[in-house]
Order: C-alpha cells, then sequence, then structure tokens
C-alpha cells in the first residue's frame, strides 16, 4: 500500500502555488510571522477573495498569540512587504507577491560591507528601499502615514496606585527643622529608625518636634535630646525620658556638714606661746 495520505475534500484543503511555498522556506521569519502569514494566506489566498480585513483579534485566537504581539508582528511584515494594507492601518490585509518580500534585513547597529544584505525575489529595478514611515499598499500611490496610525497600540500606563506612602526622608527633614537640628544628628535619627524597621513619616517627624519643643520649656537643647535618644537607643522619642535621663546622669552633690564654722575659729586665742612655736595654757 503506498504512503500517502488522501486528501478527502469534504474536509476542505488551502492551494498554495510553489512560489509562495519557496518563498516561505527561504525568508527569516520568526514562528510568530510565519504563524501570522500562513493565517493570512488561508483567509485570502484560500477563497480567492484578496485581500480584506481581518481584526488583529480573530488572528490571535486562531495562533494563541497575544493581540498586542499580532499587532507588532503585522507592522514587521508590511515593512518587510510580505503583507500589505488598502485603506489605512485598519484596512484590508492580504500577502504580497514573493517577488516584493524583504527576505534578508540589513542590521541596524553594523554599516560594514560584511554585513548583510536586503535581499528581494524578482527585477531589481521594481526594488525600493524600505522606510518604516511609509505603509506599504497595493494601491499607488503609496500612502504615507502618521507614526500613530502604523505602530501598534500601546499598552495604557497603569496609574499609580492609590494610598501608595510618598517616601519620607532627609529631604524633608532639612525642610521642616524648627529646632536647627544638626544634618548629622538626623542622618543618624533616620539610620537608628531604619535599624529597628520603625518608618519615618510626617506624622512621626511633628511629633518629635513637638517633644523638642517641650524640651527647650525644660532647658534642654535639640542637640543634647536627640544625642541622648541616640546614645540610650530610643525608637520613639518623649520629652519626658530625655528630662529623665539628664536628671539621674547629673552628680550628686555632697550632704552639707550640720557642723559649721570651725574654719573661722581661732584656736590660739588666749594661750601664750612657747619659745619652741607651740602655745600653752
Amino acid at each position: 500500500m503506498p504512503n500517502i495520505v488522501p486528501i478527502h475534500n469534504p474536509r476542505g484543503f488551502t492551494r498554495m502555488d510553489n512560489q509562495m511555498m519557496d518563498g516561505l522556506m527561504a525568508i527569516d521569519l520568526s514562528a510568530r510571522e510565519l504563524k501570522i502569514v500562513l493565517y493570512v494566506a488561508k483567509a485570502t489566498l484560500n477563497f480567492s477573495t484578496g485581500a480584506h480585513r481581518i481584526p488583529a483579534v480573530d488572528i490571535a485566537k486562531a495562533t494563541h498569540i497575544h493581540p498586542d504581539t499580532v499587532s507588532k508582528a503585522i507592522s514587521g511584515l508590511l515593512r518587510r512587504r510580505v503583507l500589505y494594507r488598502e485603506g489605512g492601518a485598519r484596512g484590508d490585509i492580504g500577502v504580497c507577491d514573493p517577488k516584493e518580500w524583504i527576505f534578508v534585513v540589513e542590521p541596524k547597529q553594523t554599516i560594514s560591507s560584511d554585513s548583510a544584505q536586503v535581499v528581494r525575489i524578482g527585477s531589481a529595478a521594481k526594488q525600493t528601499k524600505p522606510d518604516d514611515s511609509l505603509l506599504y499598499t497595493k494601491k499607488e500611490p503609496l500612502l504615507t502615514l502618521s507614526s500613530k496610525e502604523i505602530n501598534p497600540p500601546q499598552e495604557p500606563t497603569e496609574p499609580p496606585k492609590p494610598g501608595r506612602k510618598v517616601p519620607f526622608g532627609m529631604a524633608q527633614l532639612l525642610a521642616d527643622n524648627p529646632h536647627n537640628v544638626p544634618e548629622q544628628l538626623l542622618a543618624d535619627w533616620l539610620t537608628q529608625r531604619k535599624a529597628k524597621r520603625a518608618a519615618v513619616t510626617a506624622t512621626v517627624w511633628s511629633t518629635v518636634n513637638t517633644e523638642l519643643a517641650k524640651c527647650a520649656e525644660a532647658g534642654i537643647t535639640a542637640d543634647n535630646a536627640i544625642t541622648e535618644a541616640l546614645n540610650a537607643g530610643w525608637q520613639g522619642f518623649k520629652a519626658s525620658w530625655v528630662i529623665k535621663r539628664l536628671a539621674e546622669s547629673e552628680p550628686v552633690p555632697a550632704p552639707q556638714s550640720r557642723h559649721t564654722g570651725f574654719g573661722d575659729r581661732n584656736y590660739t586665742d588666749g594661750l601664750i606661746q612657747r619659745e619652741d612655736g607651740s602655745y600653752a595654757i
């Protein structure tokens, strides 16, 4: 029995001439681009209807490719003269004659004589230099469209998520520094908060400034207050903590004796001084 699979007409088949087959084997296309060309060929050449409108969504469903990727691939195929459009960016689409295809694309990063060259099948007199700003069409003259019409649709930029915290750092601390805390002390305080995994926000810094004002009322400068907080390793900051810490660190004065006046008393009063310098009664 010959190893030949018969074609069943009820099941249908796509006719494709040898020139198209030779072109598909020779041209350097990605797997996605090849699938898209085959889909367009099946939808147009198979029914001998010529170019007609094919939404990118339909191609995406049949080829399992994302619609945005389909649009980008179609733009590349239009530039390489493999496909053509009639009537603008959303017009009818069809497959060009393989003689018009650009089989090899010259690399953009090199301009040497050894780099790949653009190769087409057919007469050299009919060849034209590809232009990314020119939408290829079977109608004459060629339609020059804006880049907005040629470029595929881009995914919309996601707006910033609501409720995201605004970063609060050294610039914000220096901008709101009513007690003129030195920048180095602020940097050390930020480092200590970060080490303790404690967030620094506008609310936290406002509370610290309120406590520094209480320290100033108690005669303690902001520099000394922040320094004591750093030395103590506190995560939070309270004026009462600073006042208590400084009070405990002050030296305790010696108790005053109840016996006073001994230094002012004359112990030789009423005594007779001897020849050797001593005193006697």
